[in-house]
């Protein structure tokens, strides 16, 4: 005899039904559930597991659909590298972070790592000019919804690219990360015009500005909505920030008289002829010291008439550590050299884009066939590829292919 289903029975049914509903999604969930959840994360941009999993998803406001090469799960699937990544590492280092646990932790450490030997005030004054919620953010406006997925393309300067018509791939990143002599002009075909991010350290930078000038780089990248990570590799980064930040000339040290900021001529003449002198000869260290011997009172600007805070990032002391110990240990670190060592320009701005976007793609990166290419695809003669021992590009190349391997990036191969 079949039981009557009147109106309570299918109320009853109807709440059974909802509640195990209810418990399955949270059993999911919790599953669900990765290593270094997001959620943690000191990254601002949308993550894999946020959207896949979120229940306040809003079409409205995507952009994009979900990415074809998503690293967060690929990083999940792989051991090795899910035991390395630590997502929740701060990224950026700005005025709210300092106090004086920091301040201790660090003076444990030599720049690029930390801050000892350096001037208190120095490092506090320039902190104290970042201190907005742009300088804890390496994208966007937070009142714009970023893209579902956030696809990074960062951009060396390997020889590999010329000639590689890789231009159009590139800038149809949403965001593309440059570094050190990021010649653009008459290689818009290889290389792209697009630069969302310049990154460098003041040595890199002005290294550059005199090696590549009749190579083409007689500026840094300028532009209203490009933002420059300074690389704090010395006290020279976090002086020129200050002086970026303020418009100001450079008020001491080796960079004294430079004027990074507004105030400054500009540059669109290009970079003002060095001075007549001959660098010392090259050692096992390369040609780093460059501009530590031709410096002067050459004010110039570096950043365009737009720069202000917003525009300036700085990568946190800790997390070059963090890179350094889990991602680019070489053992360089245990040789007289060790001091010199850190990972290459490149590698750090790679290094930031993986734990900052979505999907990231790299161009101009060594490969395993480096030798088929000039050192920087600007060069008119092709010129070898020399290893020094303050980077371990040998480290790196490895690196890069199992991250490649792993699906956690794209890397441009030929």
């Amino acid at each position: 005899m079949g039981l009557s289903r009147g109106p309570l029975f299918w109320l009853l049914l109807g709440l059974l039904a909802a509640a195990c509903s209810g418990i399955l999604f949270v059993l999911y969930s919790s599953a669900a559930q990765p290593y270094g959840a997001p959620g943690a994360r000191a990254r601002n941009t949308t993550s894999f597991h946020e959207f896949f999993w979120s229940k306040n998803v809003n079409p409205g406001t995507r952009k994009r659909l979900p990415c074809g090469y998503p690293l967060y799960p690929a990083i999940q699937r792989h051991p090795h590298f899910r035991s390395l990544f630590n997502l929740s590492t701060p990224v950026l280092l700005q005025g709210g972070l300092f106090s004086q646990k920091l301040w201790d932790s660090l003076s444990q450490h030599k720049a690029p790592y930390g801050w000892q030997g350096l001037p208190r005030q120095a490092i506090v004054s320039t902190l104290s000019l970042l201190n907005s919620s742009d300088s804890a953010r390496l994208f966007g406006d937070p009142q714009e919804p970023l893209p579902a997925c956030v696809r990074c393309a960062v951009v060396g300067n390997g020889g590999i690219l010329n000639g590689s018509r890789q231009g159009r791939n590139i800038d149809a990143h949403d965001y593309v990360f440059r570094l050190n002599g990021a010649v653009i002009k008459g290689f818009e075909r290889d290389v792209g015009a697009k630069t969302s991010f310049y990154g460098f350290t003041v040595n890199t930078m002005k290294n550059s500005l005199i090696a590549y000038r009749s190579l083409g780089f007689t500026s840094v990248p300028q532009g209203q909505d490009l933002r420059y990570i300074f690389i704090p590799s010395d006290i020279r980064d976090y002086v020129m920030l200050r002086s970026a930040i303020l418009g100001v000339p450079v008020p001491e040290g080796q960079d004294k008289g430079d004027s990074p900021g507004p105030t400054g001529p500009s540059m669109a003449g290009g970079l003002a002829p060095a001075p007549a002198l001959s660098p010392p000869p090259a050692s096992s260290m390369g040609w780093g010291a460059l501009s530590t011997f031709i410096v002067g009172p050459r004010p110039q600007t570096y950043f365009g008439p737009e720069a202000s805070a917003r525009k300036f990032k700085l990568l946190h002391p800790d997390f070059i550590s963090y890179l350094t110990e889990r991602f680019l240990k070489s053992k360089f670190i245990n040789t007289r050299f060790g001091d010199l060592y850190m990972p290459s320009t490149g590698a750090l701005m790679l290094l930031t884009a993986l734990h900052t976007c979505d999907q990231v793609s790299a161009y101009g990166f060594i490969t395993s066939n480096y030798r088929k290419f000039s050192d920087h695809y600007f060069e008119r003669i092709k010129k070898p590829l020399i290893f020094y021992v303050n980077h371990d590009l040998s480290l790196e190349a490895s690196l890069w292919r199992d991250l490649h391997q792993a699906g956690i990036l794209q890397l441009y191969q030929r």
